[in-house]
C-alpha cells in the first residue's frame, strides 16, 4: 500500500503541472488586464502610464516568462502579492479560509447524517412509498437552482417571516453582543446558507446511496447472512453499508476541493466574506496571482481527493486492500 500511495503521489507532479499551465494561458488569455480597472475609466491616463504599470505588474514580459517566474514562487510557497491591493495572496487566503471551511464542513456533516439514512431507508424497499415519495422530492431538489433557492430562502424566511438574517456574518451591533451573543448571532447567519448548501447537495448523494444500497441488497451474501438469522439493521449498516458506501466515497473525495473553495454563488448571494467570494471578485479584477492560487489550491485538493478516495476503498473493501498489496 505504501508503495502504490508514493506511486500515485509522483504521478500527480505532472498532472499538476499541465494543469497550471493550461490555467495560466487560459486567465491571460480573457480579455482585460489588471490594469483597466484603475486606468480605463480615467482619461488622464497616459499611454506611458500603463505601460509602466504593466511593467510593475510583470505584464509586459513574455507569457512563458511571466509562468515560470511564477512557478519558481510557487516552488518556495510564495503565492506573490494581490494586484488589487498590494497584500501577500497567502495572507487574503488565511483570511477567508475558516469562514467558507466552517460553512462547508457544516454542510457537508448535515449532509451526510441525512443522506444516507434515506437512502439506506429509500433502498430497503424499493418501489414502495416512502421510496416513490423521496424519489419525487429528491428530484425537484436536483432540478432546482442552488441561486434560486437562495434567493426564495432569503425572501421567506428573511423577509416574510423576518426570522433570519439574510447577508453576511454578524449584526450591525455585534461588537456590543457578549461572546455567547456573537456565536449565536453568527449561527443564525449561517443557517441560510448552510441549509442552502445541504438542499442542493442531499438530493444527489441520497440517490447514489440508494442506488448503490439497492445493488447491494441483492448480493448472495445479503441473502445468505438474512438465511442465517441476522436481525435486519445487523444485515444492513454491517453488511451491506460497507459496500453501499463505496461510490459515496468517491463523491465525498472529489467534494474536498469545495470545503476550501466554496461556494461561488451561496457567497455572492449571501455576501459572506469567504473563497469563493474572493474567487469570484478576483476573476472579475483579473487578479492573476489570486485565480492562480485559488485554482492550484483547487487542483492540489482534487488529486489528493482521489488518492483518499482510493484508501478509504481498501479499508472499506478488503477485496482492494489484497489486490492493493498483490500488485
Amino acid at each position: 500500500m505504501t508503495s502504490y500511495l508514493l506511486r500515485r503521489l509522483l504521478a500527480l507532479i505532472p498532472v499538476l503541472l499541465w494543469i497550471t499551465v493550461i490555467s495560466f494561458g487560459i486567465i491571460h488569455l480573457a480579455p482585460g488586464k489588471p490594469t483597466d480597472a484603475a486606468m480605463s475609466f480615467n482619461p488622464k491616463v497616459s499611454l506611458e502610464a500603463r505601460q509602466r504599470m504593466e511593467k510593475l505588474y510583470g505584464l509586459d514580459r513574455p507569457l512563458p516568462e511571466q509562468y515560470l517566474a511564477w512557478l519558481g514562487r510557487i516552488a518556495r510557497f510564495d503565492f506573490g502579492r494581490s494586484f488589487l491591493d498590494d497584500r501577500p495572496v497567502s495572507e487574503k487566503i488565511a483570511e477567508r479560509l475558516p469562514v467558507t471551511l466552517g460553512i462547508n464542513v457544516a454542510s457537508l456533516l448535515l449532509i451526510l447524517g441525512l443522506a444516507v439514512p434515506l437512502g439506506v431507508a429509500a433502498a430497503v424497499r424499493p418501489g414502495g412509498r416512502f421510496d416513490r415519495i423521496t424519489t419525487v422530492l429528491v428530484f425537484i431538489g436536483y432540478s432546482t437552482p442552488s441561486f434560486w433557492v437562495a434567493l426564495l430562502g432569503m425572501a421567506f424566511f428573511g423577509v416574510t417571516l423576518r426570522w433570519l438574517p439574510v447577508s453576511g456574518l454578524h449584526s450591525l451591533d455585534a461588537d456590543s453582543m457578549g461572546l455567547l451573543g456573537r456565536w449565536c448571532d453568527t449561527i443564525r447567519h449561517l443557517i441560510l446558507p448552510v441549509g442552502v448548501a445541504a438542499f442542493v447537495s442531499l438530493a444527489g448523494l441520497s440517490r447514489y446511496m440508494r442506488s448503490s444500497m439497492v445493488e447491494v441488497l441483492r448480493q448472495d451474501y445479503i441473502r445468505t447472512a438474512r438465511a442465517k438469522g441476522l436481525p435486519e439493521h445487523r444485515v444492513l449498516f454491517h453488511h451491506g453499508l460497507r459496500n453501499g458506501l463505496l461510490p459515496l466515497i468517491t463523491i465525498l473525495g472529489l467534494s474536498l476541493p469545495d470545503l476550501i473553495g466554496g461556494s461561488v454563488i451561496a457567497e455572492t448571494i449571501f455576501s459572506i466574506p469567504g473563497m469563493g467570494r474572493l474567487f469570484y471578485d478576483a476573476v472579475m479584477a483579473r487578479d492573476y496571482p489570486v485565480i492562480m492560487a485559488l485554482v492550484t489550491v483547487g487542483a492540489i485538493l482534487t488529486m489528493l481527493g482521489n488518492v483518499l478516495a482510493d484508501v478509504a476503498y481498501a479499508y472499506a473493501d478488503p477485496r482492494i486492500r489484497v489486490g492493493s498489496q498483490q500488485s
